[in-house]
């Protein structure tokens, strides 16, 4: 068995011979052909290119004693990952807090590193957030302390002029309120009525209709008690029943909640609803002078 393997591999070596002189010339014979590649379709021509093949070209070829089945393919390239330089350099800086002029990028901001220390609560984390906090009340204290000096210095921007602050001002305001109320009621005494809808079943209806009694004793002005439900109250014991006049104060609407206040004019041309619930006689005097002596927006 010895002297067969010999005899083999001497085969082997004087075919490899045959084979490269064949190739040789042929070569010498058709000059100016390209070698047939190894990823040839025709399997002969591929293992002929196997047999006189240089593996230190041809990387992908195996140190194998017989050529491949089928032509070997060349392996895609790989796509580069990285970015190219220019690209690199075309990407903008990412902004810091500091260099930030907007509210839009600081409150992105903000909320970008607020939910890092809350759901990654490390050190680093929550002292950046809070490092960053601090900076914004800066700016915000900064601001109310430039705001407060501009108003001082500019008289059309401070609210102080419309509505002082001080508390003797205060006091004397109150006053000058109170004489102008009751001249204000007084006056109005004399063209309008208010208008009392109720239910008997209705507790603050009953809270309701001492005060608009005492209201009529004071200044004057007529209340009309409307009964919804065709009951009576202790401080009005004869009321009106709603024949219709709910709806002709709201316009059709109907009433759906009492007490229910309304200011009527004496010749029925206009109505101006007061509110509803429960509410103190100042609160129903102060409603009147606004409604009826004031434009929206003047004590403002």
């Amino acid at each position: 068995m010895h002297s067969r393997g010999k005899r083999a591999a001497v085969m082997g070596l004087l075919l490899t011979g045959a084979v490269s002189a064949a190739l040789a010339q042929s070569g010498s014979g058709t000059a100016g052909q390209a070698e047939v590649p190894l990823s040839s379709e025709a399997g002969g021509s591929a293992a002929l290119n196997w047999w006189v093949g240089d593996i230190w070209r041809e990387q992908d070829r195996g140190f194998n004693w017989y050529p491949p089945d089928k032509p070997l393919k060349p392996k895609p390239k790989k796509q580069e990952s990285k970015a190219s330089d220019e690209e690199q350099i075309a990407q903008p800086k990412k902004k810091s807090l500091r260099e930030m002029t907007t509210f839009a990028e600081v409150d992105k901001e903000m909320k970008r590193l607020r939910e890092l220390a809350v759901f990654q609560p490390t050190q680093e984390n929550v002292l950046t957030y809070l490092r960053a906090q601090e900076y914004v009340l800066s700016k915000s204290s900064l601001f109310a302390d430039t705001a407060r000096r501009v108003v001082w210095q500019n008289p059309d921007v401070d609210y102080n002029n419309r509505n002082p602050v001080a508390n003797y001002s205060q006091m004397s305001k109150k006053e000058r309120l109170e004489a102008t109320r009751s001249n204000v009621l007084a006056e109005i005494a004399k063209t309008h009525g208010i208008v009392f809808f109720f239910k008997a079943d209705c507790p603050f209806c009953h809270d309701m209709a001492p005060v608009l009694r005492a209201l009529h004793n004071q200044y004057g002005i007529e209340v009309m008690a409307v009964s919804m439900d065709g009951g009576a109250l202790p401080a009005f014991p004869n009321p009106k029943r709603d024949n219709g006049i709910s709806k002709f104060v709201t316009n059709g609407e109907g009433i759906t909640t009492v007490p229910a206040l309304f200011l009527v004019a004496n010749d029925s041309k206009t109505v101006t609803a007061l509110g509803t619930g429960a509410l103190a006689m100042d609160e129903i005097v102060e409603r009147i002078r606004v409604l009826m002596t004031t434009k929206a927006g003047q004590e403002f």
